[in-house]
């Protein structure tokens, strides 16, 4: 479709020539129209139309002078020439200017037809072939991008930046990432390229080129500041909006010579690196870099033995049914886990294993919550498919809620009654008061003083004698004494034996053997 141009002084034949013609099925459209020389100027600057169907002779600026001045700003400006005269001298400047066609008025129809259909001939060829040179030159600038990226032999080769139009003032790489349900689906990448070639070729902001996983954009202006790579996110956003995907984007320090664009590149990888701490839904610019490694500075190296600990953290909290305790366990893993130093994919690891040894130790104590838990299998693949700190986050908070819900809700006991009933479930583990407070949220010495109140019985002592009453259960039924020792919570048998005399009174194996004669003589 072509756009059209109508400039008459004369109202009734502006109004005529755009009722009379059925222009839409002749490929074209009328996109305005003016009534002098001036507002003509002022028309084709703003809509740039295809063609302009033009007045010869109107009062203060000519048909021809219109046609002279836009010359000057646009030599292929295609032009239609009304004229109530059949003035040779008009008609010999009017193809001297290069109008396409001359007509006189009254307009006949079919002749106005004719013509129509002729230009739009020259028009289709005339964009056919603007086509055609826009892609070769595209081709050209993104494999001399390309070469001046990847490929330090073409360096030397300078020459076409001229005739390219590369000779910006400065020069900045922007790396585009997706994720979305065709991931790494190369036909799809393909044409979410062409879609953002077109885009930026349109606006004359920069050149798409091939960046690897990426998509790369050489961008003429410089992107670096918050207002700016948002406007800009909102940009590519539109562009991938039909396909629904997710996406991320990178960029680089800006240079000043093309041949430096290797290093807005490489500044833009490493930006796009971190994305999995990036927590904003915009493009990632040089400053967001410092503000991640001033949040997440901790070089501490997470230790399967902190590994261990914050999975019995995050099991106890799941275990007393408490959200705010998952809470507190989540974000201190995040203080743990999270760095700018490690990778993305060291980071998932820890909390894919944090949480694996966490779910089986739920399955263990509890026979009846497997069935719960297998409906959470898919849980810690999870994981891995988030794409940022934030997504991980907010999945994993909705995970362990919906899991407390599922197993029965916060209880409504005393805490000192939950630690009680806690210590009942789980003697078995290395248990510790200082852990217990820290996953209800007390100050150790305060909760030993409840529970001593409550309980009247040290926690520690509270804890042996629970062991000892459920050693005495084991030993009934014959196990072998390193057996019940491990199966009750003591690594070391000795100090199980010392435990159990001093409670009991008499060794494991004398227990054992009284029982085994009691329930001879019984028989």
């Amino acid at each position: 479709m072509f756009n059209v141009l109508i400039v008459d002084d004369e109202p009734a034949i502006r109004e005529g020539l755009t009722t009379i013609i059925d222009w839409n099925s002749h490929g074209y459209r009328v996109i305005d129209t003016a009534s002098n020389g001036r507002e003509a100027i002022m028309k084709i600057t703003q809509h740039r139309p295809d063609l302009t169907i033009i007045d010869m002779r109107m009062p203060g600026m000519t048909g021809l002078e219109v046609i002279e001045q836009v010359r000057k700003e646009n030599s292929r400006a295609h032009f239609l020439i009304l004229s109530g005269y059949a003035d040779f001298d008009y008609a010999k400047k009017a193809i001297g200017y290069g109008v396409d066609a001359y007509l006189l008025k009254p307009v006949d129809e079919d002749e106005m037809i004719e013509e129509l259909q002729r230009i739009s001939m020259a028009l289709t060829k005339e964009r056919e072939l603007k086509l055609r040179n826009a892609e070769e030159d595209h081709f050209f600038r993104e494999h001399m991008v390309e070469s001046f990226l990847f490929n330090e032999n073409e360096k030397g080769n300078t020459d076409n930046i001229n005739h390219l139009g590369l000779c910006w003032s400065s020069y900045q790489v922007v790396l585009v990432e997706v994720h979305g349900q065709l991931d790494g689906d190369s036909l799809y990448l393909n044409a979410l390229k062409q879609k953002m070639t077109s885009y930026f070729d349109e606006l004359d902001r920069g050149i798409v080129f091939s960046a690897g996983p990426h998509i790369g954009v050489l961008l003429k202006g410089v992107v670096n500041e918050v207002g700016v790579a948002e406007a800009l996110f909102k940009e590519l956003s539109a562009i991938t909006e039909e396909w629904h995907w997710t996406l991320y984007a990178a960029a680089g320090n800006s240079v000043t010579n093309l041949l430096d664009i290797g290093v807005s590149y490489a500044s833009a990888a490493e930006l796009l690196h971190h994305r999995f701490l990036f927590e904003k839904k915009r493009l990632m610019i040089s400053d967001d870099k410092q503000g991640m490694m001033h949040k997440y500075n901790n070089t501490k190296i997470v230790t399967q033995a902190d590994e261990v600990e914050l999975s019995d953290k995050l099991y106890y909290a799941v275990d007393i049914r408490s959200n705010d305790a998952v809470r507190r366990v989540l974000e201190e893993m995040e203080q743990q886990i999270v760095s700018f130093g490690n990778t993305e994919q060291v980071m998932k690891s820890s909390y894919a294993q944090i949480f694996s040894m966490a779910i089986n130790k739920l399955s263990n104590s509890n026979s009846d919550i497997y069935p719960v838990l297998q409906e959470y299998s898919s849980f810690i693949s999870d994981v891995y498919r988030q794409n940022t700190l934030t997504e991980l986050r907010r999945m994993t908070f909705e995970y362990y809620n919906n899991l407390i819900d599922r197993l029965g809700g916060i209880s409504k006991d005393t805490v000192v009654k939950q630690v009680i009933d806690f210590i009942q479930r789980n003697s078995n583990e290395n248990l510790k008061l200082e852990l217990l407070a820290e996953v209800f949220n007390y100050n150790s010495a305060y909760l030993g003083k409840l529970f001593k109140n409550y309980t009247g019985e040290y926690f520690n002592a509270f804890l042996d004698k629970v062991r000892i009453e459920k050693a005495k259960e084991l030993l009934s039924q014959g196990l072998k004494i390193h057996q019940v020792a491990s199966r009750v919570g003591y690594a070391n048998v000795d100090y199980f034996h010392s435990k159990f005399k001093k409670y009991e009174g008499i060794s494991p194996s004398s227990y054992r053997d009284i029982e085994k004669n009691s329930s001879h003589t019984s028989e």
